[in-house]
């Protein structure tokens, strides 16, 4: 493939001109506050930028980069990308213009041998070194050397002018000419020409000032080089090509597409062009560990996810289809990425699990318009506007589809609400992914000593000295007792925060004076050994005795290696789409997050954490080796999803069963786990579930504690069936009483004109015994209404039943109930045949009983 050979030559190029070539970093950059993902080659370069020493003064990559900010413009246009790769050279200090201009056209002209005749460069304005340079030591025409402004030929743009505060400087474009023939085929034609004639394909920056807060440009004491090149437009460009997207880089995905559905006539290439790019943008974020959400770098991938099922919607494809097209891009960037190949079956099912969400919600907008614009008056048009802009940034429902259903309904729609609701969205999030304060924002603490040397793989204490003492970050001459402080060290044994496991606790001491470690955390090279003197004091210089608190890393390290265990115990039972996204390891717990779609089964956590045993009483090695990256990614070994890993990588392997990278402590042996025990089982986010456990004698406390919980949920079961089997013999008692009184009340009735009126005061029956005792007296009654009363303590409870044979004759339960309750000090309720009432007056039966009395030969003179 074109790029693959261009990317391989560039990369070739400036390993002979004495260059590191550095391994891309990944989109998301780590410890970088500046930006949401990586947009360009330099950005994992910014601490050699500041001047900070890591062992070359040239590099050159092949940067991964990811662009949201031109979206909407993504398959309208030749070259507009999401994802893409930056070729780039660095110098940090070292060479300068003359370097770099040389080199870049020596590149393009004797390697890649690009007719000169083709080639165009634009410079700053007031940049005439540059100038002279490609003039008088390149040698090319006047007339092909076109300086611009600010705008175009200064890096960060406009920064003179605007900022932001840093390192900055002018730059130099070169562009492709594609001739006379193209683009607008004015005479006048050149580079700041928009019309497609020609096109950028390498920025050269020189980043010689410092930009302070006043505006004042600085000299930079050591000036640097940042450059890249778009190798999407330079395959372009070498294929013969106008548009990037008929490159072999795009053109297999959108064939693809095209397989599945083939474009109707007049079709636009757009939507194509936009899956193909957006998949690969979709594809690399997985890859790089940002897992679809509603926030963050999360709600950027899912948003591109949704565009790409909308442009798939418009072509005739209404069923899950992007994440077919994962292989395709695993193929196609192999010789950069052959991992990319292992992990194809996780992205697909991440992908695959969002457009099944995402079209099973287009499918249901109608009950969702219907629930969202509720209640809202036709007319508020704004209002309208407003939830539509919900609707499309919650749920991605594209106002296509919301505008014909309000149209249909007759509510009124303002867009004007609509697209302001969009403009803020969209500077909240220019602001969320573009820079944050200064370009170069100052990361670590800017010491200058050596960094601390890690030794806790293999030993609990160690002999060092101290390189510095820190007090709320700043670096002090001595810290005195019961102050609080960092502690740097030339060398420690404490394990720093990092991977998901917790930092090292234990002391540093020397003599009396003795400083208690409470965490451990990493800052640049240097390890922090944060806490509080205890007693004495301690000073920069200091020769220490730092000891880790043993015990407690052994139990760190237990849970540190049943994570391998159980991920490799997850993917015997689940598939080998099981990746881990997170994990925590602390001293009396682990946490492990991995990518699935479904919760488990109880018969599949018991048959994980049955194999997760078995592995640790396999009494397997727990081996540790150090490799260099190229040789660790030709191994079985899993690699964390996203985590960014420097030239040398730790191989954590047990046995057969785990391989991983790895620099965390573990045991020397699985049998040391003990016994692994899952406690929590649970979903994080969509497609990424949680497992939480225990390990040794935190696990045997848990399932102590779980018995002993059993062993009292089975006796509260016994004492409730005791219980119930008491209230059903006392229920047998009781209706065995209520029987047997049922036929003395009934020798109580009373006939009134053609009624029987059945009365009766009752002791200590609750509400339950009296509905009762009213069957058993309604059952040998006719033409009768009965009332009784029972008092229990000071209360009062009343029923009244009416025999069916009465009902056809006005005579109503819930009426009498009605007059009768405030009797007796209460209210009530019920139904014709039958009602109840509860009052605090019992003493007023008598009272009660003779109004339904009353009302009884009312209603029997009129019948």
């Amino acid at each position: 493939m074109q790029a693959d050979i261009l990317r391989e030559k560039f990369l070739e190029f400036f390993a002979s001109k004495a260059h590191k070539i550095v391994e891309s970093d990944s989109l998301v950059p780590k410890d970088d506050p500046t930006v949401l993902f990586t947009p360009a080659g330099m950005n994992q370069f910014k601490r050699e930028f500041l001047g900070f020493d890591c062992g070359f003064k040239r590099a050159a990559t092949s940067q991964r980069c990811l662009r949201t900010d031109d979206l909407d413009k993504v398959g309208k246009t030749s070259s507009h990308h999401t994802f893409f790769e930056m070729l780039g050279n660095f110098s940090f200090g070292d060479y300068f213009k003359e370097e770099a201009i040389s080199w870049a056209w020596e590149f393009l002209t004797k390697e890649l041998k690009i007719d000169k005749e083709s080639l165009w460069v634009s410079v700053y304005s007031e940049d005439f070194e540059a100038y002279k340079i490609w003039s008088d030591k390149v040698g090319l025409p006047e007339r092909k050397i076109v300086k611009l402004g600010d705008k175009d030929n200064f890096w960060p743009a406009e920064a003179k002018t605007k900022g932001p505060n840093g390192p900055c400087g002018p730059c130099s474009e070169i562009f492709f000419d594609f001739g006379e023939a193209s683009g607008c085929q004015k005479k006048d034609c050149g580079p700041s020409c928009s019309c497609g004639r020609f096109v950028e394909i390498w920025n050269l920056v020189f980043t010689q000032f410092n930009r302070k807060e006043n505006g004042e440009l600085e000299p930079l004491p050591n000036k640097n080089i940042d450059t890249g090149m778009g190798l999407e437009r330079l395959a372009a460009v070498m294929e013969g090509k106008k548009n990037n997207f008929e490159t072999e880089l795009f053109q297999p995905i959108i064939k693809e597409v095209c397989r599945e559905q083939p474009p109707a006539g007049g079709v636009s290439l757009g939507p194509l062009n936009a899956i193909a790019d957006h998949i690969r943008a979709v594809v690399f974020s997985i890859y790089d560990g940002v897992i679809p959400s509603n926030e963050g770098r999360g709600y950027v991938v899912r948003k591109i996810i949704r565009k790409s099922i909308l442009h798939l919607r418009g072509l005739g494809i209404n069923k899950p289809f992007l994440n077919k097209l994962v292989p395709l891009v695993a193929e196609i960037m192999h010789k950069p990425y052959p991992d990319l190949k292992d992990r194809q079956e996780t992205i697909a099912l991440v992908i695959l699990n969002e457009e099944q969400n995402f079209i099973n919600t287009l499918n249901s907008t109608g009950s969702l318009f219907k629930e969202k614009f509720s209640g809202i008056k036709k007319d508020s048009a704004s209002e309208a506007g407003k939830i539509a802009f919900e609707l499309y940034d919650t749920y991605g429902i594209p106002l296509e589809l919301t505008r014909p259903w309000l149209v249909s309904k007759g509510i009124s729609f303002s867009e004007d609400a609509f697209n302001q609701e969009l403009s803020a969205q969209k500077e909240r999030s220019r602001l969320k992914s573009s820079m944050k304060g200064d370009v170069f924002d100052k990361k670590g603490l800017g010491l200058k000593i050596k960094d601390t040397e890690f030794k806790g793989y293999n030993n609990n204490s160690v002999e060092a000295n101290i390189e510095a003492v820190l007090k709320a970050g700043k670096e002090v001459n001595e810290g005195v007792e019961g102050e609080g402080l960092q502690i740097i060290l030339d060398k420690s044994c404490f394990y720093p925060e990092s991977g998901g496991q917790v930092g090292d606790t234990g002391e540093i001491a020397s003599g009396i004076n003795i400083f208690e470690v409470f965490d451990t955390k990493k800052s640049d090279n240097f390890i922090l050994h944060i806490g509080k003197l205890k007693s004495g004091s301690l000073k920069k210089g200091d020769s220490v005795i730092a000891s880790i608190n043993a015990k407690r890393r052994l139990s760190v390290s237990r849970n540190h290696t049943a994570t391998h265990i159980l991920q490799a115990a997850l993917r015997k039972v689940l598939g080998a789409h099981v990746q881990q996204q997170g994990s925590l390891v602390a001293e009396e717990r682990f946490r492990f997050d991995f990518t699935h779609f479904k919760g488990l089964s109880k018969e599949e956590l018991k048959k994980v954490e049955d194999i997760a045993n078995e592995y640790a009483n396999g009494n397997f090695d727990v081996e540790a080796r150090d490799m260099a990256l190229k040789d660790a990614r030709k191994t079985k070994a899993l690699a964390f999803f996203g985590e960014k890993y420097g030239e040398k990588v730790r191989v954590v392997s047990m046995g057969e069963i785990s391989m991983e990278f790895c620099g965390g402590a573990h045991l020397t042996n699985t049998k040391d786990i003990g016994l692994i025990k899952i406690t929590q089982e649970g979903s994080v986010a969509s497609g990424i579930r949680r497992i939480e456990g225990v390990t040794g004698d935190y696990a045997r406390k848990f399932m102590e504690e779980q018995k002993l919980k059993i062993a009292e949920e089975n006796k509260k079961k016994e004492v409730l069936a005791r219980a119930k089997e008491k209230d059903k013999q006392e229920g047998v008692k009781i209706n065995y009483f209520l029987q047997e009184l049922a036929p003395k009340i009934l020798g109580k009735s009373e006939r009134l004109n053609n009624v029987n009126f059945i009365s009766s005061q009752e002791e200590g029956l609750d509400i339950n015994a009296l509905r009762k005792l009213m069957d058993f007296v309604k059952e040998k009654a006719g033409l009768s209404v009965i009332a009784l009363g029972s008092r229990v303590n000071d209360k009062a409870f009343l029923v009244i039943g009416v025999t069916s044979d009465l009902l056809p004759k006005g005579f109503d339960a819930l009426e009498l109930i009605r007059k009768a309750a405030p009797l007796i000090g209460g209210s009530g309720g019920g139904r014709k045949d039958f009602a109840q009432a509860g009052g605090k007056q019992p003493e007023n039966f008598a009272l009660a009983f003779k109004e339904v009395k009353g009302i009884i030969v009312e209603l029997s003179k009129s019948g």
